[in-house]
């Protein structure tokens, strides 16, 4: 009872700490509220932690707790020839486990390189058991040398059979190791020594709060029972202990109920480190149709005996039915207007293209304001290109991203696997493979080994060369360096005859912009006077996107040198970008901010008058525009879910403005997160997160997207209607993601 009380003002500890920041999310919540909603959700958790300390401690001294100074007191006070013994146990388990965490931690990162993360995990599973099993026979076949070596010296120096001196020393050692390991190592965990793999821990998207906040619930619950169980006067405190849990399942049973009504506390709980994780789990605990989302802790299902219905479920129009729990059914979407027709007579016949996607790719590039020169090559490309303004990626996350960026349809469209890294079927027809038909030679390549052909990527391709692929697979994220190898592969495959000897389709991805990020001999001094971590690191992101402009312009000024360069375009943009501190955020995957969707786009057409595109545009369009560069026919209406932009790249205004509709389908590690932008550019964007959590945004007044303006229903009604009728043109495929 003790210890959970422990455990909970723990937990009442780490709400106070974690509100603060959560805050940040929705300032317009009060700072009380989140501290007790966070509370409410860590509760049940911070007692749990502190009965499995408690059930331990009763474990090992089962006549009552005594304090870690008892505790080495009596140790020291064990007879000589067992004192002896466990001052050469304890330093060697110390010094395995270090050494068993090192061999475990460069595995684990081998095997994921193969990009199966749930055979991997069986895989560091069974490894991790013969490393247990193999260590202990180590140890065992140590102990009697060592303790003969340390009884030894004792007649000199006594301590060396004491386990507190020769347990402490050898924690000295291992601290000092595994300090020595996160400085020499870089952030993708390479260095010169083994130890360098404890680099990863500087990455500063690699959030451990939930790691230290979790301790201290531990350590509350294991104090507690020291400081307040002892003595004779035991039943008060037991008697404040069993009030205090009380009191805190009541509170959570109310709060399960009152966060269905606050919408911008729950908004800031899904930004604290341990209570959005905490949530996600009491979520998961009162699901009862197990549809993935609960009718309490604000998560949204209207119907928790309907697996059919829930914030994540497609809403039929017009049956009468609130599959999505928004509070009312779909309705049937008004007729679309016809798209509008492409003047074919303008563009160039049998042109050949070259399509570049740079992965987590800013807006932040030269030819669209930005003031340090990371792109001089593309801006030299742009120079005679057209240059798209306002361009948006359907996701912020590259496998929802980039596979519907070449089918042409929204993410929700596409036929794809639940895993984190979506597979996509066959049953999708991709550009390459509509160009194929048309007997262009389709080829490319990209050096992450996410795009190798089991995810169904390189459909469609003759060629396709992944030899720029490190050994280890360039995974997630980590610190190899590929541009240069890319551009290799990119220029033997454009001087093959069987490529380029009639017309052609290469796609190229590179992925050096993606974190980590490594500094590069030569590149320019992108940090200045700025100082601080964050400003490291995007001194950092510029170099690497100053090192992929310098390969990629060697495939950009080989294709001008050729014959064939001069019928054949280029178009180069992102598969989505990235935070560098916009929303209290370092990384991207999770959320739909301008700075994670709105990309660099650039079009060079042979003949077209190089000009700037400034209204709203998505990548939705880019098949279709694909299409029409290319001379070949557009599908039957309804496959492809946007429409060409050749207009907009062969006429100078004035350009129609269209919606923009956002579509991040739910994964086993990020979030469902939908948008639409109308309106006049820049419009007005509606960020919808499932059931009926909306956000609002007049994006001309606030780029920045810190005011948000859901509370106003006359501004917000209008954008949800829009929303919807969108969403109802939309043919989503329902996919249940893996399970994390």
């Amino acid at each position: 009872m003790i210890a959970c009380e422990g455990g909970l003002a723990g937990a009442a500890l780490v709400a106070a700490v974690e509100a603060r920041e959560a805050l940040s999310a929705a300032p317009t919540a009060s700072a009380l509220d989140v501290t007790l909603a966070d509370f409410s959700v860590l509760a049940p958790i911070a007692m749990l932690v502190a009965l499995g300390v408690a059930a331990v401690h009763l474990y090992f001294e089962p006549d009552g707790p005594r304090a870690p100074a008892e505790l080495l007191a009596a140790i020291r006070e064990e007879p000589v020839l067992t004192r002896s013994r466990t001052a050469a146990v304890v330093p060697l388990g110390v010094v395995f486990g270090f050494v068993a965490t090192v061999v475990l931690a460069h595995v684990a990162r081998a095997l994921l390189a193969r990009g199966d993360p749930r055979a991997v995990g069986l895989e560091l599973a069974g490894i991790g058991a013969c490393l247990v099993f193999a260590g202990a026979l180590v140890v065992l076949a140590l102990v009697s040398p060592v303790r003969r070596g340390l009884a030894a010296g004792a007649d000199r120096s006594p301590r060396l059979i004491d386990p507190v001196t020769t347990g402490g020393v050898a924690l000295a050692l291992v601290v000092l190791a595994f300090a020595y390991g996160v400085v020499s190592g870089d952030s993708g965990g390479d260095g010169p020594t083994p130890l360098a793999i404890f680099g990863v821990l500087r990455r500063p998207e690699l959030d451990l709060r939930p790691v230290f906040d979790a301790a201290t619930f531990a350590a509350c619950g294991y104090l507690f029972p020291i400081a307040l169980g002892r003595g004779r006067r035991v039943v008060r405190p037991v008697a404040v202990a069993v009030l205090a849990i009380a009191g805190s399942i009541g509170w959570t049973a109310h709060e399960a109920s009152a966060l269905n009504r606050a919408p911008m506390v729950i908004r800031a709980i899904e930004q604290a480190p341990l209570g959005r994780i905490a949530l996600r789990l009491a979520r998961r605990a009162t699901d009862r149709d197990h549809d993935g989302a609960s009718p309490f802790f604000g998560g949204g299902d209207c119907d928790d005996h309907d697996p059919r219905r829930n914030p994540l479920a497609y809403d039929i129009p017009g049956n009468g039915i609130d599959e999505d729990c928004s509070g009312a059914d779909t309705p049937v979407p008004p007729p679309q207007a016809p798209p509008q027709l492409p003047p074919t007579a303008k563009v160039p016949h049998d042109l050949n293209l070259v399509l570049v996607t740079v992965d987590t790719l800013r807006l932040d590039v030269g030819f669209a304001g930005y003031d340090k020169p990371t792109t001089p090559n593309l801006d030299k490309l742009a120079e005679r290109s057209v240059v798209f303004d306002r361009m948006y990626s359907m996701a912020s996350y590259t496998g929802k991203s980039v596979g519907p960026l070449l089918i042409g349809k929204y993410p929700s469209e596409t036929d794809r696997d639940g895993g984190h890294f979506n597979k996509y079927s066959p049953k999708n027809v991709f550009v390459t493979e509509r160009l194929h038909d048309a007997h262009i030679r389709t080829f490319g390549g990209a050096s992450h080994w996410y795009f190798s052909p089991w995810s169904g990527l390189s459909q469609g391709m003759d060629e396709w060369d992944m030899s720029a692929k490190p050994s280890d697979g360039q995974g997630e994220s980590d610190t190899s360096i590929t541009s240069a190898q890319l551009s290799d592969a990119a220029l033997r495959m454009l001087k093959k005859p069987e490529n380029t000897s009639g017309r052609f389709f290469m796609w190229l991805h590179y992925f050096d912009p993606h974190a980590e990020y490594m500094a590069h001999d030569g590149a320019p001094d992108f940090l200045g006077s700025a100082r601080g971590g964050a400003a490291g690191y995007r001194a950092l992101y510029d170099g690497e996107v100053w090192f992929t402009d310098k390969h990629l312009g060697r495939v950009l000024d080989y294709i001008a040198s050729q014959p064939w360069g001069e019928h054949t375009a280029i178009i180069v943009t992102s598969d989505h970008g990235e935070a560098f501190g916009e929303h209290n955020m370092s990384w991207h995957g999770m959320e739909l901010w301008e700075c994670l969707v709105r990309v660099p786009f650039i079009v060079y057409l042979p003949g077209a008058t190089p000009h700037h595109v400034e209204v709203k545009r998505s990548h939705v369009d880019l098949v279709p525009t694909l299409l029409d560069v290319m001379g070949v026919e557009q599908p039957e209406a309804g496959e492809l879910s946007g429409q060409s932009m050749i207009r907009d790249v062969v006429e100078q205004g004035p350009y129609p403005e269209r919606d923009v509709y956002i579509d991040m389908p739910v994964g086993p590690y990020t979030l469902m997160r939908k948008a639409i932008i109308v309106g006049p550019t820049p419009g007005t964007k509606l960020i919808y997160a499932g059931g009926k959590n909306f956000q609002l945004y007049d994006l001309a007044a606030d780029p920045e997207e810190k005011n948000d303006l859901s509370g106003d229903e006359a501004r917000l009604g209008p954008m949800k209607e829009a929303f919807e009728a969108q969403r109802a043109r939309t043919k989503e495929i329902e996919v249940k993601p893996d399970e994390p």
